[in-house]
């Protein structure tokens, strides 16, 4: 009995913290949008604060009343928060940011804010 209590106590923790994991991977990702709507214009900012020294390669694009791109790979101190891209449209009709990152860890992942 004792054993089978130490098996269901280490299932919780393991499904626990897998589910914190999933979380958590998400919330230290190295980059992130940050967006300000003014009237008639949006503003995004590419922001780097990655957890971990590391390089990241990006493919940012806004498309509102015009289509703009921007494109890099750099590498990031841990720790150290700044903007690495900032971009700015009329919204026209609507506006969509896309970037897509691929972090030297290997994950992927795409960032979008706006219309998409």
């Amino acid at each position: 009995m004792r054993n089978l209590a130490k098996g269901m106590a280490a299932t919780a923790i393991a499904l626990a913290f897998g589910t914190a994991g999933s979380a958590h991977s998400e919330t230290t990702r190295a980059l992130t949008l940050d967006v300000e709507e003014s009237g008639d214009m949006v503003e995004i900012q590419l922001v780097a604060n990655s957890p971990v020294t590391q390089q990241v390669e990006y493919e940012l694009e806004l498309v509102g009343g015009s289509r703009s791109r921007h494109s890099g790979n750099t590498s990031i101190a841990a720790g150290d928060r700044h903007v690495l891209s900032r971009l700015r449209t009329n919204i026209g009709d609507g506006w969509c940011a896309t970037v897509e990152v691929t972090e030297a860890s290997g994950q992927s992942y795409t960032l979008t804010a706006g219309d998409c």
